[in-house]
């Protein structure tokens, strides 16, 4: 047998090899793909739902004293609004995993600082999602039949307080979401899988979060924080559905 056989077959051992690694990353790519696409819809689906239980039940703004005053009218509508709220924030946050794994190769610092920024803001607003905690026993020492006039003060102003801050927590998460988002449409302009469009479409929303948050930092009663909560939602629902769609892809191309 002559000896160039041997690095001949050698040769093809590691090339079939790399063929078979090549395409288990992308069928790991895709499976990855699929469930990032799910958990950024069903968080959107979640948030959308939150929203519907305070329109639907006509629930008072979570700043307003109401929501102490009449906490135990609307407790059951309160608890449903904040776990759908959390929910969405959690499902966003495992969308945003998936899209740095997904646009890392094509742009690592972008890739991993957006999802680094993203995550901190995700994690603030959800330890930041769930008011009726705090609120429930003052709403108990509120409605207690031997509270006086004065003590009802006192637990308003203490409600206020815990209020602010879960304020100031709401706010800092909405400030740096949106700057993470920036940072992953910047990587999705190198991932020919996601394109151009959906990158400025990714750097618009978060430009636009970021100027509700801006607004909300300087005017703190102001309800522009809304404003980047839409534009978080809205990037998650667009790009989540072009992340479910690469699933179905025979290829992914995101190098």
């Amino acid at each position: 047998m002559s000896t160039s056989a041997a690095p001949d077959v050698s040769g093809k051992l590691a090339a079939s090899e790399r063929g078979r690694t090549s395409q288990s990353v992308k069928d790991s790519d895709r499976e990855l793909s699929r469930w990032g696409g799910v958990a950024g819809l069903a968080g959107v689906v979640c948030m959308l739902g939150s929203v519907a239980v305070v329109v639907s039940l006509g629930l008072p703004d979570a700043s307003d004293v109401e929501t102490l005053t009449d906490f135990a009218d609307i407790e059951s509508g309160r608890i449903a609004e904040h776990f759908l709220y959390l929910g969405a924030l959690m499902l966003f946050a495992l969308h945003v995993f998936v899209l740095q794994r997904l646009l890392g190769r094509a742009h690592p610092a972008a890739a991993l600082f957006g999802t680094a920024v993203a995550s901190f803001g995700l994690v603030i607003m959800a330890a930041s999602s769930v008011l009726h905690v705090s609120t429930s026993p003052l709403a108990e020492l509120y409605t207690a039949p031997d509270v006086s006039p004065a003590d009802q003060r006192a637990i308003e102003y203490a409600w206020h307080g815990a209020q602010s801050v879960f304020d100031t927590m709401l706010t800092t998460g909405v400030l740096l979401v949106p700057i993470g988002i920036v940072l992953l449409g910047v990587a999705m302009r190198r991932a020919p899988a996601f394109g151009f469009r959906l990158s400025m479409l990714s750097i618009g929303l978060g430009t636009v979060g970021v100027i509700g948050a801006a607004i909300a930092v300087v005017d703190p009663g102001s309800v522009a924080s809304a404003l980047s909560v839409l534009a978080i939602t809205v990037f998650h629902l667009s790009i989540g559905w072009r992340t479910l769609r690469l699933g179905n892809h025979t290829s992914i191309d995101l190098t």
